[in-house]
């Protein structure tokens, strides 16, 4: 077995994000901060304090916040206008993985003097420099985007492709849970799912490695433990604190191992019914793990089992039908129907993830009617 593990993000687990970010823009090299979120964030007060310590450490921020939850091209395109007029010696990203992919992408494009992000993620302008320095500081336990080095824009066709450099990883990460307190239960349970989904697709990816399983099985068990307690009881901080770290696990786990048919699926699904990402994942997981459980191989069955708490009776097929009763106590939709979605829309869907790259990791192989068929299944 070979394999190689590249995560150069220093990670700090926090109690204090404005001190430690004022801390680490203070150490890099002089210049402004350009701090990259969204409105609502603003709104509930998270990012004055993170803005405070900035000028604290000399940084004069600016704030770009005209982030949606599916950002495209468009808004990298009116971030680099900002940007370019910021010029910022460091690029601080506050938010879930929608800010922290346009910050990524920002990043990059400042260190290549351009604002075409298409043409770096469909691979037709070449990758030739590192990227202006990114502080990452994610506000809900979900994305792992903090320490990936992917950054997932939709094209001006809407697909939602990613970029993968390790020019994309951020410089620094700083997870303080407290950040996560005000999350409301859907968004804490929505996001909860993507980082569970993360970590059981690159457990079960072709590309695992011994490495990220510890990481992978880290988080199952901790998710398990602790994502219903912060759903319901959200001021528990030591329930947000061990959320956030489980999802940092997760994301390093698939940015290294990969993911599956569950994202591959997600993507067109978000797109066409505007969904939460993590949401979209909670909906098709069951479908997918009923869709996979013939092909988890026997050896790697039991830790995973164990991981989320069933018997040793329990076979993969069973995975499925505990993690919908898992998303339903979450207090989410367990069906496409009750989000809207309909029939007439799965083949096209069907096609458009056969296109995602991470499909071909999954550990069963799915063509575009096998992604039909498990969209049906969790109509």
């Amino acid at each position: 077995m070979t394999y190689t593990v590249h995560c150069p993000t220093k990670l700090i687990f926090s109690d204090d994000a404005g001190a430690d970010l004022a801390q680490e823009a203070g150490a890099l090299p002089p210049g402004r901060a350009l701090v990259v979120t969204d409105d609502g964030l603003i709104r509930a007060g998270l990012v004055a304090p993170l803005m405070e310590a900035l000028r604290g450490a000399g940084r004069a921020p600016e704030v770009f916040s005209a982030i949606p939850s599916n950002p495209g091209v468009e808004d990298v395109r009116a971030a680099m206008a900002v940007a370019r007029a910021v010029n910022p010696a460091v690029v601080v990203a506050v938010g879930g993985g929608s800010p922290m992919d346009v910050a990524k992408a920002v990043g990059l494009l400042l260190a290549h003097d351009s604002d075409d992000w298409e043409s770096y993620q469909w691979g037709r302008s070449p990758i030739t420099n590192g990227s202006r320095p990114v502080i990452a500081i994610p506000t809900t336990a979900g994305t792992g985007s903090e320490v990936t080095h992917v950054a997932v824009i939709g094209d001006h066709t809407g697909f939602k492709k990613g970029l993968v450099h390790p020019t994309l990883f951020a410089r620094v990460a700083i997870v303080d849970g407290g950040l996560m307190r005000g999350l409301p239960p859907q968004m804490t349970a929505a996001t909860g799912m993507d980082a569970f989904t993360h970590a059981v697709e690159a457990y079960l990816g072709k590309r695992h490695n011994p490495s990220m399983d510890l990481f992978a099985l880290a988080a199952l068990r901790a998710i398990v433990r602790w994502l219903p307690e912060a759903t319901h009881h959200g001021e528990n901080v030591e329930a947000r604190r061990e959320m956030a770290q489980a999802a940092s696990w997760a994301g390093m786990a698939m940015d290294q191992a990969g993911l599956g048919l569950c994202h591959a699926l997600c993507g067109p699904l978000t797109s066409v019914y505007h969904l939460h990402h993590g949401l979209g994942n909670a909906l098709l997981l069951p479908a997918v793990l009923a869709f996979n459980a013939e092909a988890v191989p026997a050896a790697r069955w039991p830790a995973l089992r164990e991981a989320v708490g069933l018997p040793e009776s329990a076979t993969p097929l069973a995975l499925a039908d505990w993690t919908r009763t898992f998303v339903a106590g979450l207090g989410l939709p367990t069906t496409l129907r009750e989000v809207k979605a309909e029939a007439s829309s799965f083949a096209a869907m069907a096609e458009e993830a056969t296109r995602m790259a991470m499909i071909a990791n999954n550990v069963r192989p799915a063509g575009a009617a096998e992604c039909r068929e498990v969209l049906e299944a969790a109509l």
